[in-house]
């Protein structure tokens, strides 16, 4: 994974993502403004050992610092606390989060030299959402 911290992805495509955001109970208006972002996400490692994942867009900004393998409590960019596990293995960042009320997603983030692919299920969604990034360098 070293090879791809600190390095920008920013979002240029997507499969399925509207119906994600509908499905988490994502507004109207808060939807349509999310899919017309091109965030940047960036993955560093920080000196104490910890990991810092950050999205970035004109509207909204967030980071998230995590133990691989620890769970942790998140608030995410919409504002809903989660519980979530971030995982590092290989070049795969896997991001579970649940929800109060049961429901859960997985984020797998797989990096490459000049891409990263989010990949995102939840149960009870019967579609795999799927978000494309290219680094910036």
């Amino acid at each position: 994974m070293d090879e791809f911290l600190g390095v920008k992805y920013v979002m240029v495509g997507y499969e399925n993502f509207e119906d994600y955001l509908i499905f988490i109970g994502v507004g109207y208006i808060a939807r349509k403004a999310a899919l017309a972002l091109r965030p940047t996400h960036c993955l560093t490692l920080n000196e104490n050992g910890t990991y810092t994942f950050s999205f970035h867009s004109k509207l909204v900004s967030s980071s998230v610092t995590f133990v691989s393998g620890l769970e942790f409590d998140e608030i995410k960019p919409d504002g809903i606390k989660v519980k979530s596990l971030i995982t590092i293995v290989g070049n795969k960042m896997i991001h579970i989060q649940r929800e109060e009320n049961g429901r859960t997603s997985k984020h797998i983030r797989e990096f490459f030299e000049d891409k990263m692919v989010a990949t995102t299920t939840a149960e009870g969604l019967n579609k795999v959402v799927k978000r494309y990034f290219e680094a910036v360098r």
